[in-house]
């Protein structure tokens, strides 16, 4: 019949039969195209819609659509936590103590070799509070500050403030860092030369072009005003982790536990004032013989109970107490409480002072994933997005007051971390070197230190070794590892070789000195 009709309408009204025609194919395509997604989402369970799967908000909104307004209101909660619960600190202040601790130094380098006259410039602005807007930290201290408002609020701003030659800094700049809230979270849209998203001003490539940034902090005590002005982005940072393509900003690292670390908080009060009532013992007087059993309307008789109370009750008063239940399970509970906030966090459980199910071996094992975490928080994060740029800003006023520039670049060094069991990686490290599967310079660096440093520390040590006329039994300039004197006579002279030979110079059975002859 259908045919029929579709010969029947090609003879009367070719136009309409072909629209028709048309009109059923892309039909069909439609139908198979369902067809085939409900077999895939039948291969699995988690694209399936039922009963198991209610609850789970699946939306298809970008990073930033999901962040707006969230982010915000994620940052106040996170900052309450922080300022209330002990297990938010102690996570803000290891992350961030973990990432910065003495600070992340630097060396200035022009075409790849040390320039110590930089170095100097930089160390002199940046070592000392003339580098902060504020007046109160160094470079070191202002990286602390910013690891700590990354995770607690998700992102932290710094601008770029340029000084005038008469006010005496010796580069004309200063880092002033700012709370994520300085950000106009409202101005989002679409104008003729490209977009807002959240107070980022983005051109037509999706480049960020300013910041629209309050003058003041919105809920400062002094705030003048709340209009926000642009910022050219050459003169902001913004700091955050990005853990989606095409997002613009952070959110606060507590959000995978926030609630969890207020139920818990709950749950203790709770526990602590079960406890309180338990441990109060009080002592109830009935009315004395010959009352009439009023009550007297003057009498402020308690509501409540405390350790040693005497309390006088009316006449035939009836008193019951409540029968709380004990505290069996807690410390369980508490344990994979804290467990939950430390992996939600990506910190080792044991951060959080509970050593007692940790040893050698398993505490290892989570520091070694844990520095591998830090490592990456730094190098893809503090350092691309904070360290690096204000080296450039440095090096731009730098190149304002006349100074030479060309080729200069900053080379950062992360803080050293600590070493297990010294005895045994050591060693390690040493036979890496000597093996030659890790060069002397990566070994130094990654134990916090400026291998240029070292080697002009060296130097200075070993020429003072040299005038006095000594020889050290850990110089590896005459001495190996074993306590042997070297055979190159360059660096040990015969006489040494054999005096030591015929003494037995080692580690175990030397003095550290030994004059030579």
């Amino acid at each position: 019949m259908s045919s029929f009709l579709s010969r029947a309408l090609a003879s009367v009204a070719p136009s309409y039969a072909t629209a028709r025609a048309q009109a059923r194919l892309r039909f069909e395509q439609v139908e198979t195209q369902r067809a085939s997604l409900r077999g895939i989402r039948a291969q699995y369970d988690g694209a399936t819609h039922s009963r198991r799967s209610q609850g789970w908000r699946r939306t298809g909104r970008d990073a930033n659509s999901e962040l707006a307004g969230a982010a915000h209101i994620l940052a106040q909660t996170a900052r309450d936590m922080v300022r209330n619960n002990p297990y938010a600190e102690r996570a803000v202040s290891a992350i961030s103590s973990d990432l910065v601790g003495t600070g992340i130094t630097f060396e200035v380098q022009r075409n790849g070799e040390p320039d110590a006259e930089m170095t100097a410039l930089a160390k002199a602005h940046f070592e000392t509070t003339a580098c902060d807007a504020d007046g109160r930290s160094n470079l070191y201290g202002l990286q602390l500050l910013a690891a700590r408002t990354v995770v607690e609020s998700g992102s932290v701003l710094a601008r770029n403030r340029p000084r005038f030659a008469r006010d005496g800094y010796v580069v004309p700049f200063q880092l002033q860092l700012l709370e994520p809230d300085h950000l106009d979270a409202n101005r989002n849209g679409i104008f003729t030369g490209g977009a807002y998203i959240s107070g980022i001003q983005l051109d037509m490539l999706g480049n960020r072009q300013s910041y629209w940034l309050y003058p003041e902090h919105p809920g400062a005590m002094n705030a003048r005003s709340l209009q926000p002005t642009p910022v050219p982005a050459i003169d902001v940072l913004h700091v955050f982790r990005q853990d989606r393509p095409g997002q613009m900003h952070g959110a606060s690292w507590f959000a995978p536990v926030i609630l969890a670390m207020r139920e818990f908080a709950d749950y203790q009060d709770a526990q602590l004032l079960r406890q309180k009532i338990a441990a109060s013992y009080a002592i109830f007087r009935t009315g004395m013989e010959g009352e009439d059993g009023d009550v007297d309307p003057d009498v402020d008789y308690a509501d409540f109970i405390e350790p040693g109370m005497i309390e006088t009750l009316p006449f035939g008063a009836d008193v019951k107490f409540a029968d709380p239940p004990g505290v069996d399970g807690y410390v369980d509970f508490a344990k994979i409480s804290i467990r939950t906030f430390a992996t939600g966090m990506n910190l080792p459980y044991d951060i959080f002072g509970d050593l007692e199910a940790v040893n050698f071996s398993s505490g290892r094992i989570g520091r070694i994933a844990y520095n591998r975490q830090l490592d990456s928080w730094t190098w893809n994060m503090l350092i691309p997005q904070f360290c690096e740029p204000a080296g450039l800003w440095f090096l731009r006023a730098a190149a304002l007051t006349g100074k030479d520039v060309t080729g200069c670049k900053f080379v950062w060094t992360p803080p050293r971390r600590e070493m297990l069991d010294l005895a045994t990686e050591g060693p390690a490290i040493r036979d890496m070197v000597r093996s030659g599967l890790m060069d002397p310079e990566t070994a130094i660096r990654e134990r916090g230190e400026n291998p240029d440093t070292v080697i002009a520390a060296w130097a200075r040590w070993a020429k003072k070794v040299d005038d006095a006329g000594l020889i050290f039994d850990c110089d590896p300039r005459h001495v190996t590892q074993v306590g042997n004197a070297t055979q190159n006579g360059a660096t040990a002279p015969r006489d040494v070789a054999s005096a030591t030979s015929q003494e037995g110079l080692n580690h175990g059975n030397s003095g550290l000195w030994r004059r030579r002859r």
